[in-house]
């Protein structure tokens, strides 16, 4: 009896186990019929990575105008945002994807947008944070038709009653927004405040306020990507010469994956450039340049990032101008113009190279190529001259 008492924990504990590293969505459809006249047949999790690239990683079957995923979680997976699509043209239902349990209500297959989500923590989270705004938006309305049962609905067309609308909106407003404030610094150890806070908050706030913002952040969450993102965010917002450089990912050439951060320590000459007609006299041009580097791969290199969008092409590319070499690295990640290394930089042409010290500040956002080798020079003789440039 007692062996069959300790199977049973052990199976228990095992379920218990496989039950936290499994996220279950069930979802209701009120209203299954798109603007064409379509049902939903079926509906996707979608997970979109920091490249602006979204990807399926679950499908299910829409059967009596509901679905189920289950998800399955790798270990110490971070929270993230994943999005239910399949609903024609319309938005998709962002939510949480986390261990537990998830109710997901859609009333009409038409605006999944306003559907609800309850069940798991950062989920509820969201959902609280989200109602701020919808009651502003309700009081704001409670008192314009207050008004108009007041003074009547001519008055409120008035200039007088226009005036008075505009002012109930902008309280409101602003009521709403120092309370959404308020709610993201008491969910510091929320993973979906810095998602929140670089979406809606960075836009609005100075880079000083934007840093205090970040700063408030648990400690628990800065190693979670929403809060690496915020971070390079603001680091973008405020980018000039002698302030830290945000951090990009860098799908390299040989295949794997590395962050700028992880050269710090060397001088980085961070070349973004694309395919084109001037492509080869850049390479050339550079090749003087890496002259000089390559005697010196333990403190200098350069990094070029393609901004093209054709991977295979940027390859090709690479090869025919020989410059795939030491301490000359290569990453492209395939998006072309619109690459978030490039926003993060605010590349708006190329060619452009951003010149990078050691700890990680900016020397140049702009460096001319006839600049370069002798800043590197300067720079091998023990002047470094970029310290009085940053006071």
């Amino acid at each position: 009896m007692r062996n069959k008492i300790l199977s049973i924990i052990a199976v228990a504990g095992c379920m218990a186990v496989s039950a936290q590293e499994t996220c279950i969505i069930t979802g209701s459809l009120a209203d299954n019929q798109l603007a064409d006249g379509k049902k939903v047949k079926k509906v996707y999790l979608t997970r979109t990575n920091e490249f602006g690239v979204a990807t399926t990683v679950a499908t299910a079957k829409v059967k009596k105008d509901g679905y189920t995923f289950k998800y399955k979680l790798t270990p110490d997976e971070p929270v993230m945002q994943y999005t239910i699509t399949g609903f024609g043209d319309s938005q998709g239902i962002d939510l949480f994807v986390e261990p537990g349990e998830i109710a997901v209500a859609t009333p009409s297959a038409i605006h999944p947008e306003h559907s609800t989500v309850v069940g798991t923590p950062t989920n509820d989270t969201y959902t609280a944070y989200k109602a701020i705004a919808h009651e502003a938006a309700c009081e704001a309305a409670r008192q314009i038709a207050a008004l108009e049962q007041q003074h009547g609905k001519e008055w409120l067309e008035s200039k007088e009653g226009k005036s008075a609308v505009k002012r109930i909106k902008a309280a409101e407003a602003v009521n709403a927004e120092s309370q959404s404030l308020r709610f993201l610094i008491d969910h510091h150890d929320s993973p979906m405040t810095p998602l929140v806070a670089e979406q809606t908050l960075l836009p609005k706030f100075s880079a000083a306020y934007a840093e205090q913002i970040t700063k408030s952040i648990a400690l628990s969450l800065q190693d979670h990507p929403y809060y690496h993102s915020l971070r390079n965010t603001m680091l973008a917002n405020s980018l000039k010469v002698g302030n830290e450089a945000p951090d990009i990912t860098l799908p390299m050439l040989i295949g794997d994956t590395k962050h700028l951060t992880d050269y710090r320590g060397k001088y980085i000459l961070l070349h973004f450039w694309a395919e084109g007609e001037k492509s080869a006299d850049t390479f050339a041009e550079l090749q003087h340049v890496y002259e000089v580097v390559k005697e010196h791969p333990e403190q200098f290199m350069i990094l070029s990032i393609s901004l093209d969008s054709d991977v295979s092409a940027w390859e090709k590319a690479v090869k025919s101008y020989g410059v795939d070499r030491t301490a000359w690295l290569h990453a492209c990640d395939g998006v072309g113009p619109e690459s978030p290394a490039a926003k993060r930089y605010g590349i708006a042409h190329t060619p452009q190279i951003v010149f990078i010290e050691p700890e990680g500040h900016a020397i140049s956002l702009n460096m001319d190529l006839d600049e370069i080798t002798m800043r590197i020079e300067q720079i091998l003789m023990g002047d470094l001259y970029y310290l009085d440039q940053e006071k």
